[in-house]
């Protein structure tokens, strides 16, 4: 089979509708004869932050010579950016011997797979094939029936609970923390960033339910103490940890995302990795993770921020009014998928930017730009609309000045087409 045969075969498969359940991924990996037993696993879920967590502990792990498999979603660069050992894509020749060797399983299945559930079979497929050391594993949606689930790992995290993908996971913070929550496994720390109380409480019930041990991250002390368009510097309390870390990821939000890499390298050494302060301060230093608060360009400046929620996207209002601190200078480019809170993360990023340009992105999922105008055009002193996430770059791009910001924001899907659009025409 050609890389081109098995992308194909996975677009004809379910990419848009969910299907909760593992009995789809469990058949899978059966076929495969269960890769997912080979390796032990960092599980990573939570609202926000999951990308930024295995990106940093993907950087740190390999500068300490660990062999790292890593997957991740959506796609940002390239399709194949979603499965990665030692910081390189799998090969295509890879990835379509791995769909050959499933495409038995999903003809013959009584309930096709969803595509997401034979990435993750590709996945850590890819990782037994390659003996990796640790697989670092971001959740897809939720947790408790994703296809991921099926990992045995050796801690699980969520970074956050937040309002994000209601139709699917619940509109309550409550029903969203049990989703995320279903990933607790018996014996295994289940380690937890800031959390509202109740979410805390949902999320401390299930790990006694299951017999997980659930740790706080809160005990770890971390400062932000410099901030500039290159990287953000962080004062740590531990004596056992680097005092000071210069983390090449700028976004506010990742003080918290670094407190909880900082505690999962805790929870490694004490079951045997040896990750030397060394590897901490040079792979957090240059750790880089496209989308997220990613600087594209200096003069005028270009950043590319998901912020697909309302709390990221109150998040990256806050950050861009302490790096522009002028509010004339900055531009955005928004665009959001029709299932999010679109009012809500319009109000979070007017409070930030009087002018915007309006757009939707290729997906199928995008809320069309005359629907966006509608709900959200109203928000700002001046907005204007475009028919493609291009010509929106180029038209908003020729009216900069040096001194300008432009903020891509609202969507991966428009973050990914605004960055191959910048790059193919540097």
């Amino acid at each position: 089979m050609e890389y081109g045969t098995a992308r194909a075969l996975l677009d004809r498969l379910p990419h848009l509708e969910v299907k909760p359940g593992l009995s789809r991924t469990l058949r899978l990996l059966d076929a495969l004869g269960h890769p997912e037993r080979a390796f032990p696993a960092v599980h990573v879920g939570g609202t926000n932050g999951k990308g930024s967590v295995v990106a940093m502990l993907d950087a740190v792990l390999r500068a300490a010579g660990v062999r790292v498999g890593r997957t991740t979603s959506p796609e940002l660069i390239d399709f194949r950016d979603r499965i990665a050992i030692d910081g390189e894509w799998l090969p295509e020749g890879e990835w379509a011997a791995g769909i050959e060797r499933m495409a038995p399983a999903i003809a013959g299945a009584p309930d096709t797979p969803t595509q997401f559930e034979v990435l993750t079979g590709l996945a850590f497929d890819a990782f037994a094939r390659h003996e990796i050391d640790l697989a670092l594993v971001e959740v897809g949606l939720g947790g408790r029936f994703d296809a991921t689930n099926a990992v045995s790992p050796l801690v699980s995290m969520i970074c956050n609970v937040s309002l994000d993908h209601t139709a699917v996971l619940g509109d309550s913070i409550a029903e969203i923390a049990w989703e995320k929550a279903g990933i607790a496994k018996a014996g295994v720390p289940l380690l937890y960033g800031e959390l509202p109380p109740d979410a805390e409480s949902i999320v401390r019930a299930e790990c006694e339910a299951v017999g997980a041990e659930p740790v706080s991250a809160a005990g770890l002390a971390v400062e932000r103490t410099r901030i500039d368009w290159e990287s953000a510097s962080y004062r740590v309390g531990s004596s056992a940890l680097p005092e000071s870390i210069e983390l090449g990821l700028l976004g506010g939000y990742q003080r918290e995302n670094l407190r909880l890499v900082l505690r999962t390298v805790e929870i490694l050494r004490d079951v045997g990795f040896d990750v030397p302060n060394r590897a901490i301060r040079s792979g957090l230093r240059d750790v880089r993770w496209p989308g997220r608060f990613e600087v594209l360009r200096r003069h005028p400046n270009v950043v590319l921020e998901g912020a697909h929620n309302v709390a990221g996207a109150a998040q990256l209002a806050a950050d861009i009014e302490a790096l522009a601190p002028e509010r004339d200078e900055r531009v955005l480019l928004l665009g959001i998928l029709a299932d999010k809170d679109v009012v809500g993360i319009g109000r979070a990023l007017a409070r930030a930017f009087d002018r915007a340009g309006l757009c939707a992105s290729a997906s199928r999922r995008a809320l069309p730009v005359e629907q966006l105008r509608e709900r959200v055009g109203g928000l700002f002193l001046q907005s204007s609309c475009y028919d493609s996430v291009g010509e929106a770059v180029d038209r908003l791009m020729a009216t900069l000045t040096a001194d300008d910001t432009l903020v891509v924001a609202g969507s991966l899907t428009v973050v990914a087409e605004a960055r191959r659009w910048l790059e193919e025409v540097r």
